[in-house]
């Protein structure tokens, strides 16, 4: 696909990006600077060096797949990527409705707009959020494809978009055990992870004095 052969395209909010990257940097400082430090008196500085790779290339990785995000319309597809899954391609033939939905996330109390695309049974082809997406391009894509959208005006609850529209959730959303789960699984690898940096170096592990 080129852009001669696409009549809309537009990316996520570069913003996102920026404060991603300056929270993980901010947050590797102290962490990194205390191991360094310590590593540096034990002659150990080449492990925390290897550890601190990888994070970082782990992280460049998934900036760079971030730069490759966007949502296009041709004249015979919408089309799209996300950081983590593959290309989308929604012919614009199955396209029977277009919807947004100003929701409530969380505690906030600034409504957020979902873009929802379904066909002619009303199941979900294509959804785009705006914590992501800018409010304005949402609309763009809405015009962009066939039909008239349309644009609820009362905001509602994030569980009730998804009971309104069903299977317009994505598989890892509107689960909180999944969520419970993921946390305590990267709580548990982080503590791990410390453990055995803190074990390699020599550093005393656990509250009590050995």
């Amino acid at each position: 696909m080129t852009l001669t052969e696409t009549t809309l395209q537009v990316r996520p909010r570069r913003s996102l990006m920026t404060t991603a990257f300056v929270s993980v940097v901010l947050a590797m400082i102290p962490v990194f600077g205390v191991l360094y430090w310590f590593a540096a008196q034990h002659g150990s500085w080449w492990l925390v060096f290897a550890v601190h790779l990888t994070i970082t290339i782990a992280c460049l990785a998934t900036l760079a797949r971030q730069l490759t995000v966007f949502t296009a319309v041709t004249g015979t597809e919408l089309i799209g990527r996300g950081i983590f899954s593959p290309m989308v391609r929604v012919p614009l033939s199955r396209i029977a409705s277009v919807t947004i939905v100003p929701t409530y996330l969380g505690q906030s109390p600034d409504p957020v707009p979902q873009l929802i695309v379904r066909d002619a049974a009303g199941i979900p082809l294509y959804r785009m959020r705006g914590t992501f997406w800018h409010a304005d391009d949402l609309i763009r894509v809405a015009n962009a494809l066939p039909g008239t959208p349309t644009f609820v005006q009362e905001p509602m609850p994030i569980r009730e978009f998804y009971r309104t529209y069903p299977g317009s959730a994505y598989w890892f959303q509107n689960k909180p055990a999944l969520w419970v789960v993921a946390i305590v699984l990267a709580v548990a690898f982080g503590v791990a992870m410390t453990a055995w940096v803190m074990t390699i170096l020599g550093m005393p592990v656990g509250l009590l004095p050995s």
